[in-house]
């Protein structure tokens, strides 16, 4: 069986996909982090290793059983030359461990993501999710990219920063300076806190990390859906920051204002005053901008699965 794998790495979590040559998905597996600066290089390729593995468990086959004709591989934390080609040599050597020899191509989430949503290579990508960021490809293939500096220089409306501004919104709630939220109850009985105030000790330890304070983003997400006024508040701020981002992008080339928005991540998909605020606000500025409606079955993982069969399939 020929089929074609496709991998995107993220600092939460990894995914993969094995397609076979008519696109068809044939298996999905999702494991922990791949990104070198969450997890070291070494516990990333290890993770790698066993992505690989587990996705074509499903189709009750070893990796010697399967003619693998290619791989695409997007994974944060990896986009200089030197960090690709870690990931290659890492590679080539797995692959000599299973008696196999295909072709490696890794590129940005932005291309599996756009492959995914789109069937094509061009457009706009924002993602929105524990991080957030913003790519640009036009059809000539320039590529943009304006944010992902992290959440301590940038990720404007990104789930870190929801679930930062809603725990610093329920502190000065407490203090009097904001009113009553329903952010603070909903923590309250999440974490099992006796009172609000606790969150102090709790979010001050040392295991607590970025992913633990975008956790919190839930919260505000849930209250603003019940009319909450404060975290309707900081769901709309954020998405104009974002939109701020993503407006810095367009502005790099002329062809980006008139193409399709692809909007992703976590806090995109489950907070409709967030997306709403976002479109609106780029419509106001390039009303030539359309929006891609619905929701696609594919991941970014099948994306990258299907662009590597795109590269690398003698009949497509």
């Amino acid at each position: 069986m020929d089929i074609f794998l496709g991998v995107d790495g993220g600092g939460t979590k990894t995914e993969a996909a094995a397609i076979d040559s008519h696109g068809k998905v044939l298996s999905r597996y999702s494991g922990s982090s791949t990104n070198p600066y969450v997890v070291t290089f070494d516990g990333a390729m290890q993770e790698l290793s066993n992505v690989l593995n587990r996705v074509v468990e499903p189709l009750s086959l070893s990796l010697s059983d399967v003619a693998i004709k290619g791989i695409c591989l997007g994974m944060s934390g990896v986009s200089t030359s030197e960090e690709k080609d870690n990931v290659i040599s890492f590679l080539r050597s797995y692959q000599q461990q299973h008696d196999h020899s295909f072709p490696i191509s890794i590129t940005t989430e932005a291309e599996i993501s756009l492959m995914a949503s789109l069937e094509r290579e061009y457009g706009i990508l924002v993602i929105s999710g524990t991080g957030s960021n913003t790519y640009g490809i036009t059809q000539k293939g320039k590529r943009y990219r304006v944010g992902g500096w992290g959440h301590i220089l940038g990720d404007e409306g990104s789930g870190y920063q929801i679930g930062l501004l809603t725990l610093k919104t329920v502190i000065k709630s407490l203090e009097g300076m904001l009113p009553a939220t329903l952010m603070s109850q909903r923590i309250t009985d999440a974490y099992n806190f006796g009172h609000i105030s606790e969150l102090k000790s709790y979010v001050y330890q040392s295991s607590i990390g970025r992913n633990d304070i975008a956790a919190f983003a839930r919260y505000c997400v849930e209250a603003a859906k019940d009319g909450d006024d404060l975290a309707q508040g900081i769901l709309r701020d954020q998405a104009v920051e974002l939109a701020e981002t993503t407006t810095a992008l367009i502005g790099r080339d002329s062809e980006l204002t008139e193409t399709e928005v692809v909007c992703t991540g976590s806090i995109f998909n489950h907070s409709a005053i967030f997306r709403d605020a976002f479109r609106e606000t780029l419509l106001s500025r390039f009303p030539g901008l359309s929006f891609m409606e619905g929701k696609n079955d594919l991941t970014p993982a099948d994306g990258a699965a299907l662009l590597s069969r795109k590269l690398y399939s003698e009949k497509v």
